[in-house]
């Protein structure tokens, strides 16, 4: 069990933050121009994210967990989740005119399919090995969950890791740095994979 304190600092530290960057945004430095630039108002983006987070918190929405329960439980309903996560998407899509078929002509992406698959991949067998995706470690971390509140962190410490060192892949391509990233993540999460396979063999 871990101690209260574990548990809420992550929440405390993420209420800090809000509370800066709505009533002290100056202290923080914000892009002016690219994609950083074009978010949504503070305040709508707080309302949705608490709308959608709730919702997710409530009916334990998890991609990677979809996909488990179904192949080793034979049990859809996260999955279902999922679809009905793209069915939405779709038809806002759709209805606000941004829905573009296929990989060209997406805004801020490239047609490097195989770099593509290769970096979602990536997060998917990360996911696999965590026990939950992207999403659902946020929403865990928000719970209080300490160890996803480290991996929330991974997450925030390798976006600026990417962004700041040539790794992350823009409209142009995929960057060399960002391939061989994808590749030593696929090494480094395969050997941790063997290690804690070989220990609890062990045990």
């Amino acid at each position: 069990p871990q101690a209260r304190a574990e548990g809420t600092a992550f929440s405390a530290a993420a209420l800090v933050m809000v509370v800066i960057a709505v009533f002290l945004p100056m202290l923080l430095k914000a892009s002016t121009s690219g994609p950083g630039s074009q978010h949504a108002p503070i305040l709508i983006s707080l309302a949705a994210g608490l709308i959608v987070g709730s919702l997710a918190q409530r009916t334990r929405l998890c991609m990677a967990g979809g996909i488990r329960d179904l192949f080793l439980f034979k049990d859809p309903t996260l999955l279902l989740g999922s679809a009905a996560v793209l069915v939405v998407a779709l038809i806002l899509n759709v209805a606000t005119g941004s829905f573009k078929l296929g990989f060209t002509g997406q805004p801020i992406a490239h047609t490097q399919w195989l770099w593509n698959f290769l970096g979602m991949g990536l997060v998917g067998y990360g996911s696999v090995l965590l026990g939950g995706c992207p999403l659902r470690q946020t929403i865990l971390a928000g719970e209080g969950n300490s160890d996803s509140a480290v991996t929330v962190l991974g997450f925030l410490a390798g976006a600026a890791v990417s962004h700041n060192f040539g790794l992350a892949s823009s409209g142009q391509g995929a960057t060399t740095a960002g391939k061989i990233a994808t590749l030593v993540g696929f090494a480094v999460i395969t050997l941790i994979a063997l290690a804690v396979m070989k220990k609890q063999a062990r045990s």
